[in-house]
Order: C-alpha cells, then sequence, then structure tokens
C-alpha cells in the first residue's frame, strides 16, 4: 500500500524530545516493515492545504504525526475520501494515541509499530456531520479549551501554567446551561454546568477498551455549587466517577443537544469550535479504515 505520511513540525513531541531528523526515522521505519512511505515535515499553517491534496493523491494511506486536534483537522479533510488514515500520536495529551495501544518510548518505537501494524475498521463519531475521533466537550470543557487560547505563555513552565490558569478561570467562570436532551426517543430538560460526549465507552480510567462498539456515550454533570463540582472532580481522580451520582452517563447511537443560544462552543478533540444548535451527534460503527499498531509489536501499561 502507498503510503503518505505528513510529521506536524510543531507537535510537542518533536519539539521536546530531542530527536534528530525524524522524517528519515519515521521513513526507514515504514521502508524496515516493507511499507515505503513518502513522509514529509509540515508547518501547522499548511497541513491544511496539504491534507487536501493527500484526498486526491494515489497514496492509499495518510498518516498524520500529531496531536489529537491535529488528527481531528486530517478527519475533517480526509473522511470519506477512501484513504486508510494512521496516526503517530506526537501531542501532549494524545488521546486517541493511549487507546491504540501504542508501544512506549518515543518516535522510533511508535513509528515501527504502526508501520507494522494492520488495518481495522474503527467507529466514527460525527457532531452536526463535523467528525470527531474521542470527544466533543460544552460548558466547563469549552470554557477550559476557550481559557487555554487566552492563557498561554512562552516561558519556562509555561504550559503547565497556562493550564492550571485555564482550569481555575473555568471553575470559577462556568455557570450552569439550560439544555433539552433527546436520548434515543427520550427527552429531558436539565440545567447542566458541563456535558461530554464520547466516541464509544470510556472507563473509571477514561480509556475506551473499544473502539468498534458502535455507541456514543453522554455524561452530565448538573452541579453548579463549588461543593458538587469538587465532589464531582474527587470521583474523577479516584476513578469512582460512575458509582457516585456527581456524573450521570447515558449510552445510544445518537443525541441530540438543543439550547436557546443559537450558538454554543464545543471542545471537539481539544479543539475549540462554535456549532449552531441543536447540535446532532451520531456514530458511525465502523465509518473509519484505519492503520493501527500491531498486538505483538506494542507493550503499552494500561
Amino acid at each position: 500500500m502507498s503510503c503518505l505520511v505528513l510529521l506536524n513540525a510543531r507537535a510537542g513531541t518533536l519539539l521536546s524530545g530531542g530527536l534528530e531528523r525524524p522524517r528519515e526515522v519515521v521513513a526507514e521505519a515504514f521502508e524496515t516493515a516493507g511499507r515505503p512511505a513518502e513522509v514529509h515535515l509540515v508547518d501547522p499553517e499548511e497541513m491544511g492545504p496539504r491534507l487536501e491534496a493527500a484526498s486526491r493523491s494515489d497514496h492509499e494511506v495518510v498518516v498524520v504525526g500529531g496531536g489529537d486536534g491535529t488528527f481531528s483537522h486530517a478527519l475533517a479533510k480526509l473522511a470519506g475520501s477512501g484513504k486508510v488514515l494512521g496516526l503517530l500520536p506526537l501531542g501532549t495529551v494524545n488521546l486517541l494515541g493511549r487507546d491504540l495501544m501504542f508501544p512506549a518510548g518515543g518516535l522510533p518505537e511508535m513509528a515501527r509499530a504502526l508501520a507494522g501494524g494492520e488495518v481495522r475498521h474503527i467507529d466514527l463519531a460525527t457532531v452536526n456531520g463535523r467528525p470527531f475521533h474521542s470527544l466533543c466537550g460544552l460548558g466547563y470543557f469549552s470554557r477550559v479549551a476557550r481559557e487555554r487560547e487566552q492563557t498561554r505563555f512562552n516561558i519556562p513552565l509555561g504550559r503547565l501554567f497556562s493550564v492550571t490558569m485555564s482550569v481555575w478561570r473555568s471553575v470559577t467562570k462556568t455557570g450552569r446551561v439550560r439544555f433539552s436532551i433527546d436520548v434515543g426517543d427520550r427527552r429531558f430538560n436539565t440545567d447542566a454546568y458541563a456535558i461530554l460526549v464520547t466516541n464509544n465507552r470510556i472507563g473509571d480510567d477514561w480509556r475506551r477498551a473499544q473502539l468498534d462498539e458502535g455507541v456514543l456515550e453522554l455524561h452530565l454533570m448538573r452541579h453548579s455549587h463549588l461543593a458538587g463540582r469538587a465532589r464531582a472532580g474527587f470521583e474523577l481522580i479516584a476513578g469512582r466517577w460512575r458509582e457516585g451520582d456527581a456524573i450521570e452517563s447515558f449510552a445510544a447511537q445518537t443525541f441530540t443537544i438543543s439550547s436557546a443560544r443559537s450558538r454554543v462552543w464545543m471542545a471537539l478533540d481539544g479543539e475549540l469550535v462554535r456549532e449552531p444548535t441543536p447540535l446532532r451527534f451520531h456514530i458511525q460503527p465502523g465509518g473509519l479504515r484505519m492503520l493501527v499498531p500491531s498486538p505483538s509489536l506494542t507493550e503499552v501499561e494500561r
């Protein structure tokens, strides 16, 4: 299969890992696995045009190296193109990369695991037709993303300071919003502090055991007072959030979320976007063909 690899030149792992010649490292891994690949380092502002060109190319496999947001951007450009997609998780959080069971280590290990991997069908989620691979957050979650956009610091430990500031501001600023939610054939109205919709079910550790379960899961936090938020946070940290009552969860293949607001902010796979309401969520079972690491080549502690 003809492969194209586009590495985000500003991805966190490439900037902080001290790895020389990342393009050559990835090319060698694919060559050794019998999948010769054309590999490019791409500046973030050029990633969109390069992905559009890739969708029209003769390459059968398009691999993107970057974080969750970069891969979500690739989905928007390449979903429905008939290409097999691949991910080299080089970001800060790497939700999808973690669930795909990449090996511990750096870029060389991940590239070897992916190059020797296999093609699988996994589920694709959409909101108003926009694809996402892991999660979509409203309320508190979108506020954190908005605050992070406004609190970026080019100083030592700037990322940690930015995250801390954005979380604090979000906790103090976010209030409850009135939503109408359709879950299957049931509708209910609620005032929610935060809503999270995930592509497939997540466990207490926020990992997904399956990427092809064929369901969405909606997690609802109604509490607006500080004590309720603190309790929800404790349950999350302790891995007991499904046992408590601070967070309610619902599973379905479709959700519709309506609001009096004509548009709402969302954190979509870590990227801040604004969408018109109502928000219509769907799951496409097996809707995405991906090159994933071979289980025999991965060694990950779950």
